[in-house]
């Protein structure tokens, strides 16, 4: 069953006070369940597909539909940056339990959740530290953890390990599959890394200056890149 699905969507920025296209006419869908990573070079729209899933775009065309919603602001939704944005006054409990203070979670609830996700993540150990006491790595399990304490049915992840050390970036991506597999949860993942996205996806999606290029699974664009663009994107 498809949770996203996009049909001649478009999206516009307003430039200088000129109106830009940035998304042309995307047609996909999204599986409920795979990870659907997203890949392109730097500028050719992936952050901004993010945001119109997130419904944090304004200016568009088409149809984008969201677990149910049209054109709206879906709020079963989890996002990941790629920057760890974390409050450094609070600890890494509190960290977590934010999105669940902001739904007016009941306190037993958010205690059991938190400790939940944190032992999940293997990241109960540090639930008492503040933000400075942590590694990148750490960190980002943090905001990952955030993303997942309200049960999200789709989780955003925009180049979330670019920041981190090698070791990360692999134990990080395990995570994700984990996480995929263990809850069930629907994650689009964008990156520039193709070996991450070799390594995480169900499905490639390759956005070329904004337009989708190809959607294939792993194996399928490795055999049969369908035009020398793409060629020459895979073998880099």
């Amino acid at each position: 069953m498809d949770i996203i699905k996009a049909s001649a969507f478009s999206c516009y920025y307003k430039i200088n006070g000129e109106s830009q296209q940035i998304l042309k006419d995307l047609d996909f869908s999204v599986q409920s369940g795979e990870i659907f990573v997203v890949v392109g070079e730097s500028g050719g729209g992936k952050t901004t597909l993010l945001k119109c899933i997130a419904g944090l775009c304004s200016f568009i065309e088409g149809e984008l539909i969201v677990d149910g919603e049209s054109n709206g602001a879906p709020t079963n939704i989890g996002y990941v940056r790629q920057e760890y944005v974390l409050y450094p006054h609070m600890t890494v409990y509190e960290n977590i339990a934010f999105p669940l203070r902001m739904m007016k979670t009941p306190q037993r609830e958010v205690d059991q959740r938190v400790k939940e996700i944190a032992e999940a993540l293997e990241i109960r150990w540090l639930l008492t530290r503040k933000p400075k006491q942590l590694s990148g790595g750490q960190q980002q399990r943090i905001a990952i953890a955030r993303a997942l304490v309200k049960r999200p049915q789709i989780i955003l992840m925009d180049e979330p390990f670019s920041n981190l050390s090698h070791e990360s970036r692999l134990e990080l991506r395990k995570l994700v599959k984990s996480i995929n597999q263990t809850y069930g949860t629907t994650v689009v993942f964008v990156t520039h890394d193709l070996g991450e996205a070799f390594f995480l996806a169900d499905r490639i999606m390759v956005l070329t200056d904004g337009e989708v290029e190809e959607i294939a699974t792993p194996e399928e664009l490795r055999a049969q890149a369908s035009s020398e663009l793409l060629r020459g994107f895979l073998q880099q």
